[in-house]
């Protein structure tokens, strides 16, 4: 038998220490234990996901894999969680495509606003991606890391301090926003302002901003803004992000083969969980955003057809990365298709739509 200790750097080396060391199992295969980071805190969806994921896999290796997790940034910030799974700070990781530009730059396609309302086909059109289109997946691989599953994210909320009964009543505000849904709100003539969601409460009481937007319903209770915030709006964006958990790839191959069946079969039911997760925080939010007295309100089409067209991010997207010898239409073509597709077998309806359904 031998003892195998998780790929740390060594910056953190004597950090974990105590929890790397991993004893081996019965018959003299190893036993493995793989450091998972998030932005996220452990009472999120997000988090909730992969914590029954690593049940699973736990369970499916009889103890061989066991997972630790290092939750809100409290090991790798958002925007390293690919490079610190590249060079072993990290085994696992949740990666966000409003972080991942210069890692990932084809991920972000998922973040392109007006393609998708409906979570469920969002996600699966993302796992369908690294699966079937090359120029998306070779992102992956230059970076040595394998995407295991999609996580759950909802429809993107706009919430504001003020009424919104069109377009024009957000020109000159400032919303907190981030990734591409900041060029949207510049093209509805808002003031996009970058900052952390767990920076959003405090910043809408001060007055720093008149609202936010780059959160799903689900997000809210989570950051303390669904008893907090009193006008709710549809901007009818849909998916505006989408975050991933991955794998550093020399790890998973090294692991033994039934242990990365493990992982690989546990990945395909965590996006089952997902929803279920998302559903439950999601309809909270609605909950208690009745009970606070919040007003729900949805922008009403030709106004989101003119920041539609006014925004024009898919084509600037496809442009964007073409400039760089990235066959990026290929992978907008897919993305449209795979979303089309996973739709036609997806009746799910996003929390915002239920909470929207039953307002009086």
């Amino acid at each position: 038998m031998r003892i195998r200790a998780t790929r740390v750097a060594v910056a953190t080396a004597a950090l974990l220490a105590a929890t790397s060391l991993a004893a081996c199992g019965e018959g003299g295969s190893d036993e493995y234990v793989l450091h998972y980071s998030t932005y996220s805190n452990p009472t999120s969806d997000q988090s909730k996901t992969v914590q029954r994921w690593a049940e699973d896999v736990e369970e499916l290796t009889d103890g061989g894999v066991t997972v630790k997790f290092h939750y809100s940034e409290s090991l790798v910030d958002a925007d390293e969680s690919v490079q610190a799974t590249l060079d072993g700070r990290v085994d696992l990781a949740q990666v966000g495509s409003l972080y991942a530009a210069s890692d990932l730059s084809m991920y972000t396609a998922v973040e392109l606003p007006f393609e998708s309302s409906n979570p469920e086909a969002h996600m699966a059109a993302i796992q369908r991606l690294y699966e079937e289109n090359d120029t998306f997946r070779e992102d992956f691989e230059r970076q040595g890391v394998r995407l295991l599953f999609p996580l759950p994210i909802g429809n993107a909320v706009l919430g504001t301090t003020r009424p919104v009964e069109s377009v024009d009543d957000l020109r000159g505000r400032s919303i907190r926003a981030g990734g591409l849904l900041s060029e949207v709100m510049v093209a509805a003539g808002v003031n996009p302002v970058a900052m952390t969601a767990t920076d959003v409460y405090e910043s809408m009481e001060r007055g720093v901003v008149g609202g936010y937007t780059s959160l799903g319903m689900s997000n809210l209770p989570t950051f303390g803004l669904s008893r907090s915030t009193p006008y709710i709006v549809d901007p009818g964006i849909g998916a505006y992000g989408s975050s991933i958990v991955v794998v550093n790839e020399d790890l998973f191959q090294e692991m033994p083969e039934q242990y990365r069946e493990a992982l690989l079969d546990a990945s395909v039911q965590a996006r089952a969980y997902g929803i279920e997760e998302l559903d439950e925080l999601g309809l909270l939010a609605c909950d208690q955003l009745r009970e606070a007295g919040a007003t729900f309100s949805a922008l009403a089409e030709e106004d989101v057809a003119e920041i539609r067209d006014e925004t024009g991010a898919a084509e600037a997207w496809v442009e964007r990365y073409e400039e760089r010898d990235y066959d990026a239409q290929s992978v907008l073509d897919d993305y449209r298709d795979f979303l089309a597709e996973e739709n036609e077998s997806s009746s799910y309806a996003d929390a915002l739509d239920i909470c929207l359904q039953e307002v009086p």
